[in-house]
């Protein structure tokens, strides 16, 4: 079954009205990256806070790498109109979609709260984080097939962005683990994020943490590079990263149920201290 994320092409070739009407459009050269911004008459000065906030998030792509292929960005009138074009519906939360050459972005005109620049650039450079792994692991052709589950797609992405005080703490997350014994974000992610957004990109968030900290950020180039010459994605994290996925997930598991986080030993006393 192939996951969730490939709706968005069937959709941009079946559902094309909302992007039939961004006449507008420009072509921009930020460093080693090409963005065509495309809009419609609604967003005349949106699309400035667009340009602004791209040139603040793609520097932060650069622990990753660059991107190899242009990217358009689309600005979407209304969340009706993102939900049309990428085919999720019943996804309130969803603001932006990233695939291999395309960020659709509900305008932030419409968006519930209304954006800060600096969320703004903070969202794209989390959509572009996506654009930026399937590039590096697969072609146009193939990025679709790959098959890599969220918790590393949506981990890599908000780690990239700093977006972790967006999402529960790892407290609270192993607090809704204990609650919930039989869900298996790690395997189920697609499934549970609809009703469990929270919660699934936060241990998203926090378990692509304790992978760079654990083990560095080059096993996550080296995932991409794996992916790219042909790996199923649990060969390519397996030889990566020198640990299955299954395993790091139990590592993860047990870091969150055995409170890891808080750390260990005694607490430091003043001198003199009564002990």
């Amino acid at each position: 079954m192939r996951r969730a994320w490939v709706l968005a092409l069937v959709a941009l070739t079946g559902c094309v009205s909302p992007l039939a009407s961004l006449k507008q459009h420009r072509t921009l050269k930020i460093d080693d990256a090409t963005v065509t911004l495309r809009w419609g008459p609604e967003d005349e000065v949106t699309q400035l806070r667009m340009t602004q906030a791209l040139a603040r998030a793609l520097p932060g792509l650069e622990r990753w790498g660059t991107l190899p292929s242009p990217v358009t960005l689309s600005v979407l009138p209304s969340h009706d109109a993102l939900e049309t074009v990428t085919g999720r519906h019943g996804y309130g939360w969803l603001r932006a979609w990233g695939t291999f050459d395309e960020i659709l972005l509900q305008s932030p005109r419409s968006w519930p709260v209304p954006p800060r620049d600096a969320d703004l650039a903070e969202w794209l450079l989390h959509e572009l984080t996506h654009c930026l792994l399937f590039q590096r692991s697969g072609t146009a052709e193939t990025w679709a097939q790959l098959q890599i589950p969220l918790w590393f797609r949506e981990g890599m992405a908000t780690v990239t962005a700093r977006q972790g005080y967006r999402y529960p703490s790892l407290e609270d997350l192993a607090t809704w683990l204990a609650e919930h014994p039989d869900f298996d974000v790690f395997a189920e992610g697609e499934a549970l994020s609809q009703h469990f957004f929270d919660q699934v990109y936060g241990v998203a968030h926090h378990s692509m943490t304790f992978l760079v900290r654990r083990y560095g950020d080059e096993p996550v180039v080296r995932v991409m590079s794996r992916l790219r010459a042909g790996d199923e994605f649990d060969r390519a994290f397996t030889t990566a990263v020198g640990i299955t996925p299954t395993a790091f997930a139990r590592e993860f598991r047990n870091y969150v149920r055995l409170r890891g986080f808080r750390g260990f030993g005694l607490p430091v006393r003043a001198p003199g201290s009564a002990p």
